[in-house]
């Protein structure tokens, strides 16, 4: 497994980590750290009129405020829109004082700002939001609705010193539109209203996910003197990973990370906030470990720049988080113990499961290894599918046999805050009531989800709706008890949110009387509708039509010629559910990259150059000014061997190792020399020479001219589809580098691959190109399901999956939807069988068993 070989860091790795992160992503961070003291602290975009013009609170100047501001707006409101509402304004003390005439001067002021921010005070968004629903009132039902449901939403959020005499007029409005909604109305549009309302989105708290607030509360619990084992169970995409940064504020944590990119993103997101991070990744010995400058206590200095040129990596006092792979472990835990008290260190184990899913594995050893020889007492296992307590008792009581007092504490959570639909081949949505034709089934599969609501998560909401209504039909009468029909299940707007409608969907199936599914699900069969249409797709017949253009290493690159005929003249039926995702299923792919998980990366890879059909002229000459790369990239990689191995020996005469700026310092010395000057142009000319390849935009997924050719109505081109953005100097380089020929190619299609024995410039390269949601698609074999953090918004589970463990499954499927803005995602399955085992409990859970024997002395 490559992503977990034990190597030290690159210099592209070093420079990686360097670079700034947006200030959303830091204000995300600035939230974690601050919640470590303060576990309920909230932000929010908006803020009241008094916080924005920072004035005392007081009657006087909360009265006047209204007045001046948002009386004549509520006013114009009520006569324009208001008919039978009956509007009585707050009383005021008539002993309140006039407002004195040093703030009266400084409101008159501050009158321009606050005309020119009424988007950013929350008071104008609540009365905007109640123009709206007034103007829909009793002429569109679902637009009226829609406003009273995110009006009711947004005033849940806590935003300071709002003004009582807005809230006062909005709860009037809600008050008198409440009673000419049915909830029935509301939860038939809940897809729009919940899943796709982009203001409760934009507009919501930020604040810890529920799990974070529990991890940092076990951690400030005092006494200090117990040793903490925390099994802290999320899901994917619900920062995780981030946790670390909240606990350093107190703590010095060793993070160990099972795939070194996922450390790397830590180390990104800790050196943005300042915090002062080691590493230890491929050390056999302490002298192995590195510091970030931040982190350096004893340092030599440039004589020039004045900045730092060498550190002294013994010292780690300063040292809050070193980051180290699996193997470095040991290392890196003597080495903060040099410097700090056990009790104050946390060993903070990201995804300790990997490998548990074979049998064997060479990492199991290790993984012994460092359980058995483990001293830090205080340890957090971080893992989406982490057996549950009763599955590993083992390896609890081994922990308690080696640490005096100690407290287990189960974190678990299931914060589900976007739905990610599951799809069957057949492009159906998978629900329990649609896969599960026996009744027993059924109930088992209910009962593992209400034990395990992290699957909830993949539970389409539309679809929910569709079932309960047809629950809660008239002549469905007497299906579910009267109690559970929706007028009478919710009582309240408010209550209704994705996570109980979720678990109102369970409750529903769970009532449902045995002598009633068949006739229920013999209906749900028949009305099932497509996610994207019924597809009959042709056979394929290719035959091999070898290019004679080879090269050293890079093997004959085969253009494949097609022959088409009906399916419908053979024997069997292909049934295709967005699988021609290069072609005519490309514009189901919508709002960002995909990624294709199987074991046979290669195979899907040659499947997809064959389905694009690029035309024979474009082909051959694509292929001509790929042979003319391939001779220059043979001397680039020759020439660029000969200069790293001079800078190597440059480095290692200023003592330095390869971090960036000691590196710099080396190639600074080396490019005096006249020699390498010559080598360096030489390189530069050779590069230059590389030529441009480029594909016909009908080639290149979701273009206009790709989907003109491609899409169901040509006449309607999607907006939403995600087109793949391939930089002129990005195809440069990847020309550039000794890669397979068919690598190249697809890459100008925008599809990247993560496989193993890949080329380290291209593997670097297409992660940042992942990282800047460049790519269309990348296919991926399932071991890199733990390296990979990127965002995606759809996912393919390939047909040679099919005997993945469920935990597995299920962090294949965390890759998709881990962004923090609502899009539209899908996990399309090639298999349903393995669907049908998501679903329902196993009966061995591997992981649970290796784990009890290797986490065991």
């Amino acid at each position: 497994m490559e992503i977990l070989k034990q190597t030290k860091l690159t210099r592209a790795e070093w420079d990686s980590i360097e670079v700034p992160i947006s200030e959303e992503e830091r204000d995300t961070l600035r939230l974690i750290i601050d919640g470590y003291l303060d576990p309920h602290i909230k932000h929010n975009k908006k803020t009241s009129l008094f916080s924005f013009i920072k004035i005392e609170v007081t009657p006087e100047t909360e009265k006047f405020l209204y007045d001046k501001y948002f009386e004549p707006m509520i006013q114009k409101m009520v006569k324009k829109y208001g008919k039978g509402i009956e509007f009585l304004p707050i009383k005021t003390d008539s002993s309140l004082k006039k407002l004195k005439s040093i703030d009266s001067l400084r409101l008159q002021n501050l009158d321009a700002n606050i005309q020119r921010s009424g988007s950013s005070i929350f008071e104008y968004l609540l009365l905007e939001f109640t123009e709206e629903l007034l103007k829909n009132l009793g002429k569109q039902k679902t637009k009226y609705a829609f406003y009273l449901y995110t009006l009711i939403h947004l005033k849940k959020n806590s935003i300071r010193n709002v003004n009582r005499h807005v809230i006062h007029f909005v709860d009037t409005i809600i008050k008198f539109t409440n009673e000419q909604v049915n909830i029935s109305e509301i939860i038939e549009s809940a897809y729009d209203f919940i899943e796709r309302n982009h203001y409760l989105l934009t507009f919501q708290d930020k604040e810890l996910f529920s799990h974070q607030k529990e991890l940092f509360t076990v951690f400030k619990k005092k006494p200090t003197n117990t040793s903490k084992l925390v099994l802290y169970i999320a899901p994917t995409g619900t920062g995780k990973t981030l946790s670390p940064l909240g606990l350093a504020v107190e703590y010095r944590i060793i993070f160990v990370c099972a795939a070194r990119h996922i450390g790397l993103a830590l180390a990104k997101s800790a050196i943005s906030m300042e915090k002062k991070i080691a590493f230890a990744f491929g050390a056999e010995t302490a002298s192995d470990i590195r510091l970030h400058y931040f982190a350096a206590v004893d340092y030599t200095k440039d004589r020039r720049s004045g900045g730092i040129r060498k550190v002294d990596n013994s010292n780690g006092t300063k040292v809050e988080i070193i980051i180290c792979d699996v193997q470095s472990y040991l290392v890196a835990m003597h080495y903060m113990l040099a410097f700090n008290q056990k009790e104050k260190i946390i060993t903070y184990w990201d995804e300790p499961t990997i490998t548990m899913d074979y049998e064997t594995h060479e990492l199991h050893e290790t993984l012994h290894r460092n359980w058995v020889e483990n001293q830090i007492p205080n340890m957090v296992l971080s893992c989406a599918t982490l057996p549950g307590e009763e599955e590993i008792l083992d390896t609890i009581a081994d922990f308690r046999s080696r640490f005096e007092n100690t407290e287990i504490h189960n974190i678990t959570s299931y914060d589900c805050r976007k739905s990610i639909p599951i799809i069957t081949p057949k492009g159906y949505c998978a629900l329990p009531h649609t896969l599960y034709k026996d009744y027993h089934e059924l109930q088992e599969c209910i009962e593992y989800c209400e034990s395990n609501k992290t699957v909830l998560r993949y539970f389409d909401l539309s679809e929910i709706v569709r079932f309960v209504f047809y629950i809660n039909k008239k002549e469905n009468s007497g299906i579910v008890d009267e109690s559970y029909l929706i007028n009478t299940y919710f009582i309240n707007i408010a209550d209704i949110t994705m996570n109980s409608l979720k678990l109102y969907y369970l409750e529903i199936l769970k009532r449902i009387p045995e002598p009633r599914w068949e006739g229920v699900y013999q209906y749900i069969e028949s009305e099932k509708q497509f996610k994207y249409g019924r597809r009959v797709i042709s056979k394929i017949k290719s035959v091999e039509q070898t290019e004679h253009i080879t090269r050293s290493g890079g093997g004959d690159l085969k253009r494949i010629s097609t022959m088409t005929y009906s399916a419908e003249n053979t024997s069997t039926q292909i049934k295709s559910a967005g699988i021609q995702v290069t072609t005519e299923d490309s514009y189901t792919l919508t709002d960002g990259p995909t990624i294709f998980l199987t074991e046979d990366v290669a195979k899907i890879a040659h499947f997809y150059i064959q389905q694009t059909a690029i035309s024979p002229d474009i082909f051959q000459n694509i292929l001509r000014k790929i042979s003319n790369n391939n001779d220059l990239s043979e001397k680039i990689t020759a020439l660029e061997q000969y200069l790293e191995d001079q800078d190597k020996s440059a480095t290692s005469k200023t003592g330095g190792d390869n971090s960036k700026k000691e590196s710099k310092t080396a190639n600074l010395e080396t490019m005096r020399d006249p020699e390498m000057k010559k080598r360096y142009k030489e390189l530069a000319d050779l590069r230059a020479q590389i030529q441009l390849i480029t594909l016909d935009p009908v080639y290149i997924p979701n273009t206009v001219p790709h989907q003109v050719k491609w899409s169901p109505n040509p006449d309607d081109i999607s907006s939403s589809a995600f087109v793949p953005t391939i930089e002129e100097q990005v195809v440069r380089d990847i020309m550039a580098i000794d890669i397979e020929n068919y690598q190249k190619v697809l890459l100008l299609m925008g599809i990247g691959l993560f496989m193993e024995n890949l080329n380290p410039k291209y593997l670097e390269i297409i992660k940042e190109m992942a990282h800047r949601q460049h790519l269309f698609i990348i296919i991926a074999s399932s071991d890199y399901i733990y390296g990979t953090n990127y965002s995606f918004c759809h996912g393919f589970i390939g047909k040679d999956l099919s005997n993945m463990t469920q935990q597995k499954t299920l962090q294949s499927l965390g890759r998709i939807g881990r962004s923090s803005i609502q899009q539209t995602y899908t996990v399309r399955f090639r298999e349903e069988d393995m669907i049908k085992r998501l679903f329902m409990k196993q009966i061995v859970n591997l992981e649970a068993v290796n784990m009890s024997t290797i986490f065991n002395s």
